[in-house]
């Protein structure tokens, strides 16, 4: 007796319940394995496993990055492709790309980095309750401290934990599972798309990048339906996440990214021109209606 589609005709409150206890289980099992790993690697390494980590002590910043790893994974990739196998769900990664479709991905990345950077500036000009500063400096700070990189090893690992995972773990849950999900449920694919964008920047539970993440999340939804390929917005949001480790690296490092003791946002900014931003807007616009036009001659 085969699993695959067992849960497929079942409620949609089943499909929550399924998926949410999918989730718990594994981070679970996961999270345990990364403090096995831990105590395996480090000495007095269970101790090192729970916050608040000690972010100057580079054996403390390498078990945070074990714990983030292998719970990111046990959070986004496992329980939803188990999911996915359970209810037979289809989250379309065996279209094929083309080249150029991934080219135009690749310059849409890199021309709306100022777009980001200017909403990131006037989300940042926006007055919120001093806890929820806090919260988000203290988010920026792990950050920072990650990628504090000495060598290329730090650096293919970050690009791992901060680029790979996240790209293939949060592309399955939104683009591949809710996005698609509400488009069913709604019919309107506008709004679905938006929601999703919508959630899928909340989740961060960083309110700094709200407004920012909403924007890649829209564009990271319209690649998706265009496409019709879940490859195409984990290469986007890839990319988007690999560029800003890779130029964090001290060897590479052509703009001042990381600053001391500085809060991460304000050390990645810096006054964004409104005449850059509209280029960058009109830029992007051209290339998504570019990616869309290839997309629809693809499919005819």
């Amino acid at each position: 007796m085969t699993l695959k589609g067992y849960f497929s005709n079942t409620h949609l409150l089943s499909k929550f319940f399924l998926l949410f206890g999918l989730i718990i289980i594994s981070y679970i099992i996961h999270t345990l394995l990364a403090i096995f790993t831990v105590y395996l690697s480090f000495e007095d390494g269970v101790n090192l496993c729970f916050p608040p980590y000690d972010l100057s002590s580079v054996v403390s910043v390498n078990v945070a990055k074990i714990i983030q790893f292998l719970g990111s994974i046990g959070f986004f990739i496992t329980p939803i492709l188990i999911y996915g196998y359970l209810v037979n769900f289809e989250f379309n990664f065996k279209k094929s790309i083309s080249r150029q479709s991934i080219l135009i991905v690749l310059v849409i990345m890199v021309l709306i980095t100022p777009l980001v950077s200017f909403l990131l500036e006037w989300n940042m000009a926006i007055n919120v309750p001093d806890w929820i500063s806090e919260y988000d400096k203290k988010s920026d700070d792990i950050v920072l401290a990650f990628l504090k990189m000495n060598n290329y090893w730090d650096l293919v690992f970050n690009i791992i934990i901060l680029a790979i995972i996240p790209a293939i773990g949060e592309e399955l849950l939104f683009r591949g599972l809710l996005q698609q999900s509400l488009i069913k449920k709604i019919g309107d694919i506008h709004i679905a798309i938006f929601i999703t964008a919508l959630i899928f920047s909340a989740f961060h539970l960083h309110f700094s990048g709200l407004f920012p993440r909403i924007l890649l999340g829209l564009v990271l939804g319209y690649l998706f339906y265009w496409s019709k390929s879940l490859w195409i917005p984990i290469i986007a949001h890839f990319l988007n996440n690999a560029m800003f480790v890779v130029v964090s690296y001290p060897n590479f490092k052509s703009f001042n990214f990381i600053q001391n003791d500085q809060h991460l946002d304000s050390s990645i900014v810096n006054d964004t021109s409104i005449y850059l931003a509209f280029f960058s807007f009109i830029s992007v616009m051209l290339l998504m209606f570019l990616f869309y036009k290839n997309s629809r001659i693809k499919k005819d």
